[in-house]
């Protein structure tokens, strides 16, 4: 039991991690969906950085804490955009990693 709940920050991290290089690389369909929506040019960028700051954040068992807190930020809005813009099927992997942020806080 002790090594799934040091598993979970170690998981939660990584997904941020490669959610934000995704972001990064900021491929045209992820661009043109984002436009549609009304979001800015730059905003890609802006969200990777946060992503980044997030996986940080959540390795450092000293910044664990903010780590969450960022992240349940982050994942709770993306998760309303998504829920209100009828896309249920791409909202449930962050719903999914957001029930998993408390047991990253309980491997602190």
């Amino acid at each position: 039991m002790n090594a799934l709940i040091w598993f979970f920050p170690k998981l939660a991290a990584a997904i941020f991690a490669v959610a934000a290089f995704v972001f990064f690389a900021n491929p045209e369909p992820l661009s043109g969906t984002l436009a549609t929506w009304g979001y800015g040019r730059n905003f890609n960028r802006v969200f990777g950085g946060s992503l980044v700051l997030a996986a940080a954040f959540l390795l450092s068992p000293q910044l664990r804490l903010w780590g969450v807190a960022l992240a349940g930020i982050m994942l709770i809005g993306t998760t309303v955009m998504l829920l209100e813009r009828r896309k249920y099927l791409y909202a449930m992997p962050g719903i999914l990693l957001l029930g998993t942020l408390p047991f990253a806080l309980a491997a602190s």
